[in-house]
């Protein structure tokens, strides 16, 4: 392992200890010691690659983010180009699936993500919007290309489209944070958006 790897590894380490202990704590309760200490390093190393916590948590909303992105849309959209409505809309109800097993499997990061890490200031809120902005870029696409085949209704427009069916996502991962207590099942959930999404995608 060479310089460049060994600090980029370190870099990660710490980025992990500060979303485990921003998860667990929560943000307002934890200091850069409680990082330093998670991490096995001295405050020195942190202050090489973070100025303070603030600066961090920008690292953990960029990172996990782009996990979000990978372990959601990544592994079931990854290669996938419908053709038909029918299609598009089982890929999406594989995509709200997706969403039940990431909060199975990180519960503690999706609701950090969506729910506390933006009510810490208006900086990390505009920062989450930033991130998710790339996920509607990727929906804007597949709605221009479903358009083009036909099987979408062209009269949509296609960037406000992909924020809505984006929306439509976001409010799976609540239902699944939730884990029934809305009276919803994961099967109910995917149904019914995926009959919304249909009704209104349909030409």
């Amino acid at each position: 392992m060479n310089a460049a790897d060994r600090s980029a590894k370190r870099r990660a380490e710490l980025v992990f200890a500060a979303y485990e202990l921003f998860v667990d704590k929560g943000y307002r309760n934890v200091v850069v010691a409680d990082i330093v200490a998670r991490a096995g390093v001295s405050h020195g190393t942190f202050y090489n690659y973070f100025t303070n916590k603030r600066d961090v948590l920008d690292a953990v909303i960029d990172h996990y983010f782009a996990l979000i992105r990978e372990r959601v849309f990544g592994q079931a959209v990854t290669g996938q180009r419908p053709q038909t409505l029918d299609e598009f809309c089982a890929l999406f109800g594989r995509v709200v699936d997706h969403c039940y097993q990431l909060v199975a499997d990180e519960p503690g990061l999706v609701s950090f993500i969506l729910l506390e890490a933006t009510s810490i200031d208006d900086q990390v809120a505009e920062r989450s919007i930033r991130n998710l902005t790339v996920y509607g870029d990727e929906a804007t696409a597949r709605l221009k290309k479903g358009m083009t085949l036909g099987y979408l209704d062209p009269e949509l427009d296609p960037r406000l489209t992909g924020e809505i069916l984006l929306s439509i996502l976001l409010s799976a991962l609540l239902s699944a944070i939730r884990a029934g207590a809305d009276g919803l099942d994961q099967e109910r959930v995917r149904n019914d958006l995926v009959g919304f999404v249909r009704a209104v995608l349909e030409p």
